[in-house]
């Protein structure tokens, strides 16, 4: 029987992430404890004195979004708000406190998160604030997105599609993984080889009905249970050295290349791979968006079923210093102008900090996205300059497992809610339309060097 895909939210709130935007200062020589600050606060942000009900307790000012209401309507303009300066010191330039809060929001209530006096941002900026979606159908009343009278599909599949069929009787199905969501999950960001985030994130894959990409130096027996909702992952030069033992069970299998490689060593490995699991998908780890011919042969002659394009955290590519918009873009019209883009999926990880991220970089070519360094974040990590997993604030470490998965689960709740919203508001109703489809979108730097290159141009003549 047909079930449409939902995911399961519930409240999960950490002491760590109490941190608010702003402080909220009572000042008491001027208040009058009339309450009237309660009734105007959706928020709780103020509330009585447990001890002495006659009194106003210190406004709780992690709870406040920053609407003004109590501030504007306390008779005596006892209320001040400031901006906290711990909240100002989370992240660095591109992982800003506001993205860093808008997660912990998303992750305690699986909701959209609202703030109150809305965006006072720019109106553009670098990255993917570069691009600006389509939205010319948010008039539709039948485009409703979350609501749910209309069914808008978020499954993507991942692996080879046949590009013709010649022989029904012959025909041999490659094989290929049906995600729900287009969201693939890192158990291991930053490299802290902390058993519990990697048990969490694992799990959250696996009740998403996702996958999660796992070093192999990372597995333990814990893991068995989710080897389904398991990408393993392992260097090109290590394959010899390990156990196979994992291998037979899991789903997708993802090399890691290094800088220098032969293609023989490389279809060697593959070719012993499949012997071992012939249903595994096999995923090529590629930190350089120029491609060898030994790769796209590998392509063409069905080898390979999916590249993963890496980036770091600030979604800056390690080969050619391009931010990975340009750089899936690249790799995507790379295999349209080859006539095979069909017949590879393409998944980019690095850089995803927010919900409209996703379906940003799908438009730039990609099937799925993968989150590592924002699930983190959900489980309340600050982005601290100097990442020391012993003496972390947020004690990300000690977290308890249930919890902390049901962060995640949170999160990407939210984030799915926000693609529907986005597809919704498109006129889209499956996200696999929405990939490669850069006229849904505008580039601010491509608009900009349209409308101003031949004014330059005549001026460069003058000259």
């Amino acid at each position: 029987m047909y079930k449409r895909y939902h995911i399961e939210t519930s409240p999960a709130k950490l002491p760590s992430t109490q941190v608010g935007k702003f402080v909220i200062i009572r000042h008491d020589e001027e208040c009058l404890n009339c309450g009237r600050c309660i009734s105007q606060c959706i928020y709780d942000v103020h509330k009585r004195d447990s001890n002495d009900s006659r009194k106003m307790a210190e406004p709780e000012s992690f709870f406040c979004k920053n609407c003004f209401s109590c501030i504007q309507n306390c008779p005596q303009q006892a209320l001040e708000m400031v901006k906290n300066k711990e909240s100002e010191n989370l992240g660095d330039t591109y992982w800003t406190p506001q993205i860093i809060h808008t997660i912990w929001n998303e992750a305690e209530e699986g909701k959209i998160p609202v703030f109150g006096a809305g965006y006072r941002g720019p109106f553009r900026g670098s990255g993917f604030d570069d691009i600006w979606t389509d939205m010319s159908e948010i008039v539709r009343p039948t485009r409703d997105g979350i609501h749910g009278r209309e069914y808008i599909a978020t499954s993507v599949d991942l692996g080879r599609k046949l590009p013709w069929i010649s022989d029904f009787k012959k025909l041999n199905m490659p094989n290929i993984c049906e995600i729900p969501i287009p969201i693939l999950l890192e158990t291991d960001p930053l490299e802290l080889n902390s058993k519990n985030i990697i048990l969490a994130i694992t799990r959250a894959a696996h009740q998403l009905g996702t996958l999660a990409f796992l070093d192999i130096k990372n597995y333990f027996d814990e893991l068995n249970p989710y080897l389904k909702s398991i990408a393993l992952r392992f260097p090109l030069e290590r394959v010899a050295h390990i156990n196979s033992v994992p291998w037979k069970n899991v789903n997708l299998i993802e090399i890691v290349l290094p800088e220098k490689f032969l293609i023989s060593d490389l279809e060697h490995v593959l070719k012993n791979l499949k012997k071992k699991n012939q249903t595994a998908l096999f995923s090529l780890g590629l930190t350089n968006p120029c491609l060898s011919e030994g790769i796209f042969k590998l392509v063409q002659d069905s080898k390979v079923d999916i590249l993963n394009f890496y980036t770091d955290n600030h979604g800056q590519s390690l080969k050619g210093d391009l931010f990975i918009c340009k750089a899936i873009r690249k790799l995507h019209l790379d295999f349209v102008k080859s006539r095979i883009r069909d017949e590879i999926s393409i998944i980019g990880q690095g850089g995803i900090a927010a919900a409209e991220h996703v379906p940003k970089s799908i438009i730039c070519g990609i099937d799925a996205a993968v989150l590592d360094l924002s699930l983190l974040v959900a489980l309340g990590c600050r982005v601290c300059k100097d990442c020391l997993i012993k003496s972390c604030p947020a004690e990300i470490n000690k977290l308890d497992p249930k919890t902390a998965t049901q962060r995640i689960i949170n999160m990407i709740c939210a984030w799915r809610d926000q693609l529907l919203e986005i597809l919704s508001a498109m006129g889209i109703r499956d996200v696999r339309r929405l990939r490669g489809e850069v006229g849904r979108a505008m580039f601010y730097e491509e608009i900009e060097k349209e409308s101003f290159e031949f004014i330059f141009f005549e001026d460069s003549i003058i000259k």
